[in-house]
């Protein structure tokens, strides 16, 4: 793959065979001129270069060019957990125990080497934003060296409460990442600890992030105050004894603590009854699936079409390397489409570009539009190109493909 960081003194026409706008039909024999570090139009290759003038033209012929994809959730930090952990036969409590022993035989030098390598990977498969959640901030400094922009969460887990809630510092940081804190789960941080998370975030007009609704042991935990969360907490130490189950599902014990809002980005989000969807509906939370996380475990399917129905912003990460054997987003986006065949390839490649982008507050990104950054891939599908938009749509989720190209600001 070639890279072109382009600088403000650079002024292209870019022509492929098809260009993927996301928010608008794909288009035929399509160019995009870029200036000044901008997209400026977009459009049929003929009519841009014939209004052009002084602008260099590049024609990558027989490909397509879409914008760089978006990861909006993973663990970096577990990446040298890969092939460690099998397919969880044996339910989600088994696989955290197994992850928890495994981590805590890593030396620092491997979790770096290892997400440096992940890190890598993910720029190599098109990633131009990550939604990176980490308990060490190791993997912090790695993010803020790369041209990749996105968030960084510090992890926060303590259901005994107590955690005290330090303004975050980086020595070398980054104008491309947002750094905050968020919760680990339900299950795992104390209801008071929650929502100080939450108003740390709010104050600083930052997206609070939770794991939710992931696993039926999360829903037994809320409803009824035991199972095997319960042991596994009174295993760790983190047993709080002063609290009271809610009885209610984890959708309804998040909207009871007033955690549920635009700025709040739940992950999975797989257990929920109709009552959860209506305060979803009402609510408005941003939600993040992980489908080859969550069959990896074995916890379910989440209910991706009643929440793009349901007007919800409905973006895709990986999940870490300790629940997925490659962090790519192609791959999820062809997971989705195998088990979800009536949500359109149109609406995947949005969730994969334009929606992640939009979670994370990055205005003018994951989309080819007058007026975006240039943050684009030019794509070879190995596959014939006919001149049907919703075929190329497919093929570009679905043939195998190699990124031979990427513009990035």
């Amino acid at each position: 793959m070639q890279e072109i960081q382009l600088q403000s003194y650079h002024h292209y026409i870019i022509r492929a065979k098809w260009i993927i706008p996301i928010l608008s039909q794909p288009i035929l024999d399509g160019a995009i001129e870029i200036k000044n570090k901008k997209i400026i139009r977009v459009g049929k290759f003929k009519e841009i270069f014939k209004e052009s003038t002084f602008a260099k033209l590049i024609d990558f012929e027989e490909t397509v060019i879409l914008p760089a994809l978006v990861n909006a959730h993973t663990h970096l930090e577990l990446s040298a957990l890969r092939f460690r952990l099998s397919p969880s036969s044996e339910g989600f409590i088994s696989w955290v125990k197994n992850v928890i022993k495994l981590k805590q035989e890593l030396s620092l030098v491997e979790i770096r080497e290892f997400a440096r390598l992940a890190l890598d990977n993910l720029w190599r498969d098109g990633v131009g934003i990550i939604g990176d959640v980490g308990n060490t901030a190791i993997t912090l400094d790695l993010l803020c060296k790369t041209p990749f922009y996105g968030y960084f969460f510090q992890e926060v887990l303590s259901f005994r409460g107590g955690y005290n809630l330090k303004e975050l510092q980086i020595k070398a940081p980054s104008s491309n990442f947002k750094i905050t804190y968020s919760a680990h789960a339900p299950y795992s941080v104390s209801p008071l600890l929650l929502q100080a998370i939450k108003s740390y975030n709010k104050k600083r007009k930052k997206l609070f992030c939770i794991h939710c609704a992931e696993s039926t042991e999360e829903v037994e935990f809320l409803k009824k105050g035991e199972g095997p969360l319960l042991e596994l907490l009174k295993e760790r130490g983190q047993w709080n004894e002063d609290f009271v189950s809610p009885k209610v599902s984890p959708i309804k014990y998040l909207n009871s603590l007033n955690l549920l809002d635009e700025n709040t980005l739940l992950i999975h989000v797989i257990h929920i009854d109709e009552e959860d969807l209506e305060i979803l509906k009402k609510t408005r939370p941003k939600i993040c699936v992980c489908l080859k996380s969550n069959l990896f475990i074995g916890v379910g399917f989440p209910k991706i079409k009643e929440f793009i129905s349901a007007g919800l912003d409905v973006c895709i990460g990986t999940d870490s390397l300790a629940s997925n054997d490659y962090l790519s987003v192609w791959e999820e986006m062809k997971t989705i489409y195998t088990y979800y065949p009536d949500i359109s390839p149109g609406e995947i490649l949005k969730m994969a570009t334009f929606t992640g982008a939009k979670v994370f507050g990055f205005e003018k990104m994951g989309a080819l539009l007058p007026g975006y950054y240039p943050n684009m891939l030019v794509v070879e599908i190995k596959d014939y190109l006919n001149e049907k938009p919703e075929d190329i749509l497919r093929s570009l989720i679905n043939a195998e493909k190699e990124i031979r190209f990427r513009f990035y600001v």
